[in-house]
């Protein structure tokens, strides 16, 4: 099973979303006393995410919180399931998120809007009790025994997302406020996606974080970084990059389909991206991620 163990108290579990490695990666957070789950993957990967707990030593019921950065399907999907097989779990997620989780219909559906036939590939989502759901707290404290997790609002990716910061281990669970970037792959892609992408709001959690100087950072997507000196500040830059090219290829291309391409192919020459080595997903992931800023461009600039 795709486990890793980062420290003493923390897994990385990637959960072969889609059947990809290294594409979506949950986090375990064990405390002495209690343990945390950040991020849970889509549906279709929770199975992989119980064998892997198996393959730590735990059963579902082991893991006592459930920590959902935001609601996107690749890190909350499989919150419902999760819940049925465990009486002890409960979910921590943002208070925007809490009625989506409830009633998923409409995540569903602005998920199908995003992603076409692709949605049926994430699997059956459904309902989580609203009693198995705590609003988190900005800045709120999640007791695990001998670990502490911080909870942080970081939006822009999505207005319902949240980071996790492993006071002891100063390590920071990032969510989707930082790129796309696979071990395999040196090439950093924006995480922009459309229905709620804000840039402004974006740069600013970057900002925020930056200023915690954690000494690890985790990614759903993916992995571990360690050194961690400039990389807020290159995170910064692959968002203004991308907001200027989006930007410059609206105001060059009436057609929709050659303003995606023209974005895409300029991001990737200015970056030096070479597809032939990058993840099969890049260019559907850099698609969406057009969808996203182009709305917030449009929204933002008159």
């Amino acid at each position: 099973m795709p486990v890793e163990k980062l420290s003493e108290d923390i897994y990385l579990i990637d959960t072969l979303a889609l059947g990809f490695r290294e594409f979506m990666a949950s986090y375990l957070v064990m405390g002495g006393e209690k343990n945390a789950l950040i991020d849970l993957g889509y549906a279709s990967s929770f199975p992989v995410l119980v064998e892997s707990l198996g393959e730590i030593g735990l059963k579902p019921d082991d893991v006592d919180y459930l920590i959902i950065t935001h609601l996107h399907l690749d890190h909350s999907g499989a919150a419902s399931l999760y819940v049925k097989s465990s009486e002890n779990s409960v979910v921590y997620c943002h208070p925007k998120a809490v009625r989506h989780l409830v009633n998923p219909s409409r995540l569903i559906e602005s998920a199908g809007e995003v992603y076409g036939e692709y949605v049926k590939l994430f699997g059956d989502v459904g309902p989580v009790p609203r009693e198995k759901i705590i609003e988190a707290e900005d800045g709120g404290r999640i007791r695990l025994g001998d670990l502490t997790l911080r909870v942080i609002y970081a939006p822009g990716h999505a207005p319902h997302q949240i980071v996790v910061y492993v006071e002891e281990a100063e390590a920071l669970i990032t969510g989707d406020a930082v790129s796309v970037q696979q071990p395999s792959s040196p090439f950093k892609i924006p995480a922009t996606p459309p229905p709620s992408y804000n840039h402004q709001e974006a740069i600013e959690t970057l900002r925020k974080l930056s200023r915690l100087r954690p000494r690890s950072i985790l990614r759903p997507h993916f992995g571990e970084v360690r050194d961690t000196g400039n990389f807020f500040e290159d995170e910064v830059k692959v968002l203004e990059t991308w907001r200027r090219i989006v930007g410059e290829a609206m105001m060059s291309e009436r057609d929709h389909e050659e303003t995606v391409r023209k974005a895409i192919n300029n991001y990737v020459e200015a970056m030096k991206i070479d597809l032939s080595r990058s993840p099969l997903l890049t260019p559907l992931v850099l698609r969406i991620s057009f969808q996203g800023m182009k709305k917030y461009l449009e929204e933002h600039q008159g």
